[in-house]
């Protein structure tokens, strides 16, 4: 079939987002098969409800946002035809507006000027088609008109296939805009849309990312003007290709899974990228080019079957790409090292798949899927890609509890509903369970489950947006945040008993207190816990809680609880990730949750193995119907793929699962009662549980991207010991600012070689690091704190070293890491010797920020204080509307003069302690300032203690 002949702007982006030279290849020549459609001509007749839901939503976004810019009389409407320059200028100058955006432009790249540069470059001519940018902003200058390209967006973030666009469309323009009046900006921008959805907030020239033209033109330019020709006047099959992940969506996708499978190319293998398919490619490039006869199989994995069969081979090239090799084992799923005795060559449980199109075992122990449960609860939402913002994308959820035995107590087997009875729903079933945990002496161990990523994130995202929506019940966003969010139950062990002793012994030391004083502080202490009895009665239970709040033996059982949780199950499994984890599937580049159970209970003849897809369930949802019936058929197929999982694994070893579920608990610092105040404390929250999550992801598989340091040497610095590592993998960095400072920021762990996956005794060691324990403390520890290091792990104690980099330095064609530590492990550095290292969470204000919304509210709420903090979050105007009387304002200035006057005077006399009070001139005008109105804000560059 005959290609298109042209590319447009959008075939460019195209090009980046699968980053696929065989797309952009075939675009524009045509394919081999026409059986195969041709991009992107058949948009309408190939693509899914889905793939429409969210093209509809970028459709939604631009006449929003045209919408908009046309109510604040920004918006210029050119007509829809392709216009040449000279039309396009006329347009514009006719337009008196000192600043607006034109919309609707469309016009024919300058092909004259671009030939022009690839004949000069020895090159074929690439053709472009016709170029449509959403928008230019236009703004008139003295001497002429400056111009700026605009692209809308409604992803979440700025990618790169965005700037390849908005670059094109600028390099265009510059050819066809006159110079002599009209005036690049020498920038471009992607418009996104509000972080909170455009459905309820406006459009805000804040989402405006500008990039510069200047950092863009080199890698782009070599793009368009050398890489795109090479790529377009190579032999087909010379065109490099990969069937993976990203291909989902593109319209040449099932020939490429076709031709994966036919031709054994490495994406026949399940769940491999395009990074790591290079570098098997490499790989097998390496062992051709060690100058040994080899034999060369017909296809890429069976090259890599007969790699994997050369244990020379392999020997020689671990001794020279140690890296590399490792990493292909780690893709692979093969054991760091084979057994030296051994004589069996290693087995690629990945590889086996594909070659023989059965279900492979992962021989690797899994630590974030249980074994067992006595209840698994399962939940499926179906989310709308079509949907404003990422708090909205939940339109319809179902969720169903099996139990393994039978149970006293009543648990719901299945609710249904939509987006607004999510929270109430999963309130329900989680006080069902825990009710039936109190009525039992032996609570059922308990597990909730969702498939895929999406669906985890769109959760944890409902339940920020739910604790921050006053229509929601408060116990039941309390229920399920504490339930169901990782870590809350650390935050509320390591910080509740430092903020309730501090500020509630500050509640007992002032002034007289109410009978109803005493009962609002313990119903913040327990909110499940009486508060009936007298006066007195209540205020001995406050002081025995607070007494017992500084106990050491309470400290110790709250880390023992911190203790107990990391490094366990999550609150929520995802089951697609533990798949991964434990099976191959012989399904090539990627799958979903339908194929997956099509494969896995192929042959138990379940009803459970008819899955339904995500576009038949969100076909139903855009139909009108409600998909509720299909999401609970889902959710049997989720729970029968996980029972055939566990039995694969198990019937293989019964060791490779190795935690169990645990009875469900529902633990959550909520003890703000302002309604702001308690949206804040919220968010405080929230913000470290993400910044945790994403560290525990990494730390549960080992750190598989953490940079790798080889042990060079050790000299002594100018206050400590200082290490010399080689950089293997990986990339580290620090700025010039981090070299007077030293926070330890980093976890430092032997990188061992197991001889098999059975030889992995414990989980990983950052894993069980706490880092709530010590994130506020400064290090070296002194006698005072050093107790807060000795609460960790053993193993963390005995194994892991806290790490500062002091420099990072080229040598040559190496990278050379300097870094000084900490810690108790009994490891020895030996030279040649490999280390991880990652990062640890530093927050030295989490606390201080916790204490003082506490604060604040317990001042609002039992002494009936005006907080002006609260008053400015209320009424931002209200601080305008009253103001400091003349007299006083000038009392006030006069009292700052006679300060400033007594330390200068002071300091005249050599009196030490006056020097540093003695005001800086600006630091004179802020107290001026500050005394003669009610509120200030004072900033000062970060870091440099200006406020203090």
């Amino acid at each position: 079939m005959n290609g298109k002949g042209s590319l447009s702007a959008t075939n460019l982006a195209g090009y980046h987002h699968y980053n696929c030279d065989l797309f952009i290849y075939n675009t524009y020549n045509g394919v081999e098969d026409p059986r195969t459609p041709l991009h992107p001509l058949v948009y309408e007749s190939t693509s899914t409800t889905l793939d429409g839901a969210q093209f509809k939503r970028g459709l939604d976004w631009e006449a929003h946002l045209l919408s908009w810019l046309d109510e604040e009389n920004l918006l210029l409407t050119v007509p829809s035809y392709p216009l040449k320059g000279e039309d396009l200028v006329e347009n514009i100058l006719a337009d008196e507006r000192n600043h607006f955006f034109v919309a609707g432009i469309s016009f024919v790249p300058p092909q004259e000027h671009f030939d022009k540069i690839y004949r000069k470059a020895g090159l074929e001519p690439v053709k472009f088609g016709l170029a449509k940018p959403d928008l230019v902003e236009i703004t008139r200058l003295e001497d002429g008109v400056m111009w700026k390209v605009i692209d809308a967006k409604a992803s979440r973030a700025v990618k790169t296939s965005h700037h390849v666009q908005i670059y094109f469309y600028t390099l265009c323009l510059n050819y066809l805009l006159p110079h002599s009046f009209f005036r690049a900006s020498n920038a471009a921008a992607v418009w996104l849309p509000p972080e909170d959805g455009f459905d309820t907030n406006p459009p805000s020239f804040d989402d405006l990312k500008t990039v510069e033209i200047s950092l863009l033109s080199f890698p782009l330019d070599d793009f368009l003007f050398r890489r795109l020709p090479a790529i377009l006047s190579l032999p087909r099959k010379d065109v490099f290709w990969h069937y993976n992940a990203l291909c989902h969506g593109c319209p040449f996708s099932k020939d490429c899974q076709q031709k994966a499978v036919e031709q054994g190319e490495i994406g026949s293998m399940s769940n491999i990228s395009i990074p790591e398919a290079k570098l098997l490619r490499n790989l097998l490039q390496i062992w051709q080019d060690t100058g040994v006869s080899h034999p060369r199989g017909e296809t890429d994995i069976e090259d890599l079957a007969l790699l994997l069969e050369d244990r020379k081979g392999m020997q020689r090239i671990g001794s020279s790409y140690p890296v590399t090799l490792r990493k292909a084992k780690r893709i692979l799923a093969l054991p760091p090292r084979t057994r030296k005795a051994s004589k069996a060559t290693a087995a690629s449980p990945i590889l086996q798949a594909a070659r023989t199109e059965k279900i492979q075992i992962i021989p690797r122990r899994n630590f974030t899927c249980p074994k067992t449960e006595d209840i698994a609860a399962v939940l499926s939402l179906l989310l709308d890609p079509s949907a404003p913002s990422g708090a909205s994308s939940i339109v319809s959820f179902s969720i169903s509890t099996f139990t393994a035995v039978p149970l006293r107590g009543k648990i719901p087997r299945t609710v249904h509903g939509d987006r607004a009875d999510l929270i109430p729903s999963l309130a329900y079933i989680i006080d069902s369970i825990l009710t039936l945990n109190c009525s039992l002496q032996k609570p059922p161990r308990t597990q909730f489950y969702v498939f895929s990523s999406a669906e985890h994130s769109a959760l944890q995202t409902h339940f920020i947006d739910a604790a921050l929506n006053s229509s929601y019940p408060t116990q039941d966003i309390r229920v399920c945040i504490g339930a169901l969010s990782q870590g809350a139950s650390l935050l509320q062990t390591t910080f509740q008993p430092i903020l309730l002793s501090g500020v509630l012994l500050e509640f007992l030391i002032k002034g007289r207190r109410r009978k109803r004083d005493f009962q609002a502080i313990l119903e913040r202490m327990n909110p499940t816990e009486s508060t009936e009895g007298t006066f007195e009665e209540l205020k001995q239970r406050v002081k025995e809680k607070i007494q017992r709040l500084q106990n050491d033996d309470y400290r110790k059982a709250a880390q023992e609880q911190r203790q107990d949780e990391l490094g366990q199950l999550p609150r929520i499994v995802v089951l697609k990730r533990q798949i991964e984890k434990s099976l191959a599937l012989p399904i090539p580049g990627f799958w979903n949750l339908a194929e997956c159970a099509a494969v896995l209970l192929s042959s138990s003849r379940l009803r459970e193995a008819q899955c339904p897809s995500d576009e038949e369930i969100y076909t139903m949802f855009a139909n009108g119907n409600s998909p509720s019936d299909l999401l609970e058929q889902r959710n049997k197929s989720i729970y029968a793929v996980l029972n055939n999982l566990r039995s694969r694994i198990s019937s293989a070893n019964d060791f490779l699962l190795i935690n169990e579920a645990k009875p469900l608990t529902s633990t959550f610092m909520d003890i703000c009662r302002e309604e702001h105040l308690r949206k804040l404390f919220y968010m405080q929250q929230f913000e470290i549980l993400t910044r945790l999550s994403e560290l525990w992801q990494s730390r549960i598989d080992g750190c598989p991207e953490a940079p790798i340091l080889q042990y060079h040497s050790t000299q002594q610095g100018s206050k400590r010991l200082e290490h010399s590592f080689i950089l293997l993998s990986g990339n580290l960095d620090m700025t010039a600012s981090d070299k007077d400072r030293t926070f330890f920021d980093y976890l430092l762990v032997e990188d061992r070689d197991c001889d098999d996956f059975e030889s992995d005794a414990h989980i990983p060691v950052e894993a069980l690091f706490d880092d709530l324990a010590v994130s506020g403390l400064v290090f070296p520890l002194n006698r005072y704190t050093k107790s807060r290091w000795q609460s960790q792990n053993s193993i963390v104690q005995k194994e892991l070293l806290l790490a500062d980099i002091r420099d990072i330095s080229v040598e040559g064609l190496r990278t050379k890491v300097t870094i000084q530590t900490w810690g108790d492990a009994t490891f020895k550095f030996s030279e040649g010797s490999t280390y991880r290292i990652s990062p640890r969470l530093i927050d030295f204000n989490i606390s201080k920020i916790l204490s003082a919304l506490f604060e604040l509210d317990v001042q609002h709420e039992l002494e009936n204080a005006s907080v002006p903090y609260i008053q400015i979050i209320r009424n931002p105007k209200s601080f305008n509307q009253e103001t400091v009387s003349p007299n006083t304002r000038k009392m006030l200035e006069k009292a700052a003069g006679d300060m400033q006057s007594l330390f200068r005077m002071l300091d005249g006399l050599d009196v030490e302690a006056a020097k540093p009070l003695v005001l800086k001139a600006s630091q004179n005008r802020a107290t001026r300032h500050i005394l003669s109105n009610r509120l200030s804000v004072i900033w000062g560059p970060p870091g440099m203690n200006f406020c203090n």
